[in-house]
């Protein structure tokens, strides 16, 4: 994102969602880097399996896709903080005016993800867009560009663990929630106003779909990934064990906290009076609406707190997701030198992620409409055609174009700090008589 050119030994040359893969912090080839595009890549499939794919409540086959409900979103949010960290240096943090140049062209991004989420909100699709949210989390992660990838972990794991916590006690005394119910998101009146511009900031930063205060846990980990060296294959295998580990970890402490210690008892009796009106009981009521507990977890009952429900983002949620996408990162950055050639069309999907995001909502707007005749909508026959689409635009549009539409504009538009702050100038150095 700071405009240089990357230079690869494999012909991956666009640019990723928001930012080059980046090059090899040791000056060597930058290729293997690619693998964190297979990774975008696979976000985006995964996306199409959440909002295309068949319900997994159906049960049978459609199970299999019940691990991507909230992870394929955290894996995109992991890789924009990854984004963030290549563009300000990668290991070696930018400092002076360079660092200036970042933070401008992020606080210039800002906007217009925020411009773009609510243009695809208007679309009117019925899905929860992230974009806005991106643009107050890149906000606040400017103060953090001068971090290294120690201070920036530990960031990640305090936010983790903190942000949810603080979030149910502020939420708890303006804004409770029970399981159903619609949070708030951002419109565009909400900026003709001072009152407006004030709900649009608790919208995006604590009582939206995806609040900016959890959602750095998340910007921070891909952050501090983004500081290591990831063409390293030792690097890499420590983050598939460490990330798989973590997860494991996660869901292991978040069953025992709930199944053994009693914390879904205290769920399902928040979800007695809405069970009972519902006609069912609170376990079937809970297995049916999990899917609400969405950024903002109830405030009925801490219990909540300790769900590993994903995009719910409770601790236990955040320090999973963050496990996954990290073990993802690191698989795809280890098996991309040997399966280079079979992950090609992925990385060219990855490369223009944030393309394939806009565009496949455009597309549900424009052919899409309610059935007639009562056939799903949703299901592996539509999911299919739209991973087979994207894939093959994805590779046509690298060979004969190059940068995704939508990430030649960004960079357009957010890259005049490059030319309004010269570079630094090192003096010159006197030779010494011998």
């Amino acid at each position: 994102m700071d405009g240089v050119t990357v230079v690869r030994t494999v012909p991956f040359r666009n640019r990723e969602f928001l930012e080059p893969a980046g090059r090899d912090p040791r000056g060597g080839a930058a290729g293997r880097l690619t693998g964190v595009d297979v990774a975008r890549g696979l976000a985006v499939l995964g996306m199409y399996a959440v909002h295309i794919g068949p319900n997994p409540n159906d049960g049978g086959f459609a199970l299999l896709f019940k691990p991507f409900e909230g992870h394929s979103a955290a894996l995109f949010a992991v890789l924009a903080g990854v984004s963030v960290a290549l563009m300000s240096g990668g290991r070696r943090p930018k400092t002076g005016r360079a660092r200036t140049r970042v933070a401008l062209r992020l606080a210039t991004r800002a906007p217009l993800l925020v411009a773009l989420g609510l243009l695809i909100a208007g679309l009117d699709t019925g899905y929860m867009v992230i974009l806005a949210y991106y643009g107050a989390s890149f906000l606040l992660a400017i103060p953090w560009l001068r971090c290294g990838a120690k201070a920036l972990a530990i960031a990640a794991l305090v936010t983790a663990v903190v942000a949810p916590l603080l979030s149910f006690v502020l939420r708890s005394q303006f804004r409770p929630r029970d399981l159903i119910f619609f949070a708030p998101d951002v419109t565009w009146s909400d900026f003709t106003s001072s009152a407006g511009i004030v709900h649009a900031a608790v919208v995006l930063l604590l009582t939206g779909t995806f609040p900016a205060l959890t959602l750095m846990a998340y910007i921070f980990a891909g952050m501090a990934i983004g500081r290591l060296n990831l063409a390293s294959p030792r690097v890499s295998r420590r983050l598939f064990f460490g990330g798989s580990a973590l997860a494991t970890a996660g869901y292991l402490a978040s069953w025992l906290a709930t199944d053994v210690l009693g914390g879904m008892r205290a769920v399902y009796r928040s979800l007695e009076p809405a069970a009972t009106q519902a006609g069912m009981s609170p376990v079937e009521f809970f297995r049916i609406n999990d899917t609400w507990v969405h950024g903002t977890p109830p405030t009925t009952t801490w219990a909540w707190e300790l769900v590993p429900t994903g995009a719910s983002y409770t601790p236990f949620d955040l320090l999973i997701s963050i496990g996954i996408a990290a073990a993802v990162i690191g698989l795809c950055q280890l098996v991309m030198p040997a399966m280079g050639r079979v992950l090609r069309p992925l990385a060219d999907l990855g490369g223009r992620v944030l393309s394939a995001y806009v565009l496949h909502f455009v597309v549900i707007w424009l052919i899409w409409d309610e059935p007639e005749n009562g056939q799903d909508l949703f299901g592996v026959r539509h999911f299919a055609e739209f991973c087979v689409v994207a894939l093959v635009a994805a590779v046509a549009w690298r060979k004969w174009i190059g940068r995704g539409p939508l990430e030649w504009l960004l960079n357009k538009l957010s890259s005049w700090p490059n030319y309004v702050i010269p570079a630094e100038r090192v003096p010159a150095q006197r030779a010494s008589a011998e």
